[in-house]
């Protein structure tokens, strides 16, 4: 049978001053396999080994072969159905949809008002996931890059298009992203462009403008028809006073 070994492994084989046994040359191999596997592991997933040092490396889980399979292999099981519960959560919202379509108003708003007593959920969960459901349907994400949690799907349903844009350049729309870190974007995204909206002097409102020079215009109108009754007053007032004052004691 032929085996695989490393460089790194072949040169122990061949510098090894000691008598090479069949037992010393299994040993070095096998550690050459292990070392070959943990790189291909690393290979695969850099960012999520990154994740794992940060979180585990002050406890040798990281140098543990073992666990940092087991840990590999159920995070495998655990994505894999969580992807699945994202397309049962979008299956129910086009459900919701299919079943509102058959029903006419009365019937729609009657299932609304008791969903928790037809549904395994209550209305909001339901308005959620249709939501969600038309959001798909409409092109916005593709089913596959669409988050697995419906709350943090529903969360890219409140974006605009320059928004989800972002998140996409972020690489924020994938079935793994969770509700904080979507809201945590939206947030800090929304308050970036109301600042450079400031700094840009704001956004012009023509039709406010012309609102509010109209009300100014309809003021200045007002003041001056009154500023003219008053001077009109002022001077017939004077006549009575100089004529008052003209008249012998």
């Amino acid at each position: 049978m032929t085996v695989k070994i490393s460089r790194n492994a072949a040169r122990k084989l061949r510098g090894n001053e000691e008598p090479l046994t069949a037992e010393k040359a299994s040993e070095i191999m096998a550690s050459d396999m292990r070392s070959v596997a943990q790189n291909e592991l690393i290979e695969i997933d850099e960012e999520l080994l990154m994740t794992l040092r940060e979180v585990f490396g002050d406890t040798g889980l990281i140098e543990d072969e073992a666990k940092l399979r087991e840990l590999i292999k159920q995070r495998k099981i655990i994505y894999r159905n969580f992807i699945k519960s994202g397309h049962a959560s979008l299956a129910m919202g086009n459900a919701l949809l299919s079943l509102d379509a058959s029903l006419n108003e009365e019937q729609r708003d009657r299932l609304k008002g008791s969903s928790e007593k037809i549904l395994p959920f209550g209305d909001t969960v339901a308005s959620m996931l249709r939501s969600v459901a038309r959001f798909v349907q409409a092109g916005k994400v593709p089913e596959e890059q669409l988050p697995a949690s419906y709350s943090a799907a529903y969360v890219l349903t409140s974006m605009t298009d320059t928004e989800l844009e972002a998140a996409k350049s972020n690489g924020l729309i994938r079935p793994e992203v969770g509700r904080p870190r979507l809201l945590k974007f939206r947030k800090e995204f929304r308050e970036q462009a109301k600042a450079d909206d400031t700094g840009k002097g704001g956004v012009i409102d023509i039709e406010k403008l012309v609102s509010q020079r109209t009300r100014l215009n309809s003021r200045r109108r007002k003041i001056s028809a009154e500023y003219f009754a008053l001077s009109r007053d002022v001077r017939e007032i004077s006549q009575v006073l100089a004529k008052l004052q003209k008249r012998p004691g």
